[in-house]
């Protein structure tokens, strides 16, 4: 794979969840999101990924809505590749992203050719986020329902990642890995974006690091504050150089919660329920203050703040899961944050 740098690299770029999970997923609620987090000048829109979901993970781990959001009970996971697709056609201008696909659960040849066929259509806008999952995965027994070896789901995900990329760069495609194998498969089209759309390693610890230095183009973790992620992300850099690498070409994200108020108490008051009712189903176990400490939780002042430290840490884009009881909350969070924070980093 040719290194290349990220469409946005020269400025922090933000991008919104859709509620294509939680307590307010829907079609509609999807479109709506989408379509004025784009008027409203965000860079990108995202889902996330999970094949099974449970009605107490739906109650738990909340990436769309929050913990007080008056709906029914069903839990509403709209698959991650389908949504975008459907999206491709409604919105223009913003990027779409995954954050992040569950690869060890997916047929690597299959979810090629959906990627190559998705970043075509919707004309070179899209981001692929690829990790192993979460506790919510473990919960959930997606691994279990799919009859995956949840013990090997890193080595799992390395193979099909590179029989993706082996792809998706070349015709016809050959690849002899541990877990997958094949010669000679003419699998078309290619992605529009060459080599292929950039691949953003989901995970916080040394192994998501440790993807993401081999076979990644970012770095999308969660739940770090900015001197540990600044930290970290110098040691990916020097694994990746390691590696016959170029360094630079690697680009660091951020996965946030937000709650934006104009008064700071009130986000919080509105935030911190969301976070403490899912701490069993993150990535990471800390405290709810803790949480709010790696979020994006308060006034746009402390908002501003909080993003430069992240952004002067390495951070080139935000993807940010407001935390809301109703669209209508949510479309003023979105204003208020346009206004008040996107142009300080334009």
């Amino acid at each position: 794979m040719s290194e290349r740098d990220f469409p946005g690299k020269a400025k922090v770029t933000f991008g919104i969840r859709v509620p294509n999970s939680g307590p307010l997923a829907s079609p509609e609620s999807i479109v709506q999101v989408a379509r004025e987090a784009e008027s409203l000048g965000y860079d990108s829109i995202w889902v996330h990924d999970h094949l099974t979901w449970t009605e107490e993970i739906h109650r738990t781990h909340i990436s769309s809505g929050s913990e007080n959001s008056n709906t029914g009970n069903s839990p509403d996971f709209y698959e991650a590749i389908t949504t975008l697709a459907y999206l491709a056609g409604l919105v223009r201008s913003v990027r779409l992203g995954i954050a992040c696909l569950v690869v060890p659960c997916r047929n690597p040849l299959l979810a090629a050719k959906q990627i190559a066929s998705l970043d075509v259509f919707c004309d070179g806008r899209l981001d692929i986020g690829l990790g192993i999952g979460s506790p919510s995965t473990l919960k959930s027994r997606e691994y279990e329902v799919l009859g995956v070896n949840r013990k090997l789901r890193g080595k799992i995900a390395d193979d099909h990642i590179r029989a993706m990329k082996t792809i998706w760069m070349s015709q016809p495609s050959s690849y002899e890995g541990n877990f997958v194998a094949f010669r000679d498969a003419e699998i078309c089209p290619k992605p529009r974006q060459k080599p292929h759309p950039p691949l953003w390693i989901g995970g916080w610890t040394e192994a998501a690091m440790k993807r993401t230095a081999a076979l990644g183009d970012g770095w999308l973790p969660a739940w770090l504050l900015p001197d540990d992620i600044e930290k970290r992300f110098r040691e990916l850099k020097e694994m990746a150089a390691a590696l016959g690498r170029n360094p630079n070409a690697i680009h660091l994200g951020i996965e946030v919660y937000g709650c934006i108020d104009e008064n700071s108490s009130k986000a919080r008051e509105d935030g911190l329920g969301t976070l403490a009712i899912g701490r069993s189903t993150f990535e990471r176990q800390m405290t709810v203050d803790q949480l709010a400490e790696v979020s994006l939780i308060g006034s746009p002042e402390e908002i501003r703040r909080t993003v430069k430290a992240y952004a002067d840490a390495g951070v080139s884009h935000f993807e940010i899961k407001f935390i809301y009881p109703t669209l209508e909350r949510h479309s003023q969070m979105l204003q208020l944050f346009a206004r008040e924070i996107l142009p300080a980093f334009r």
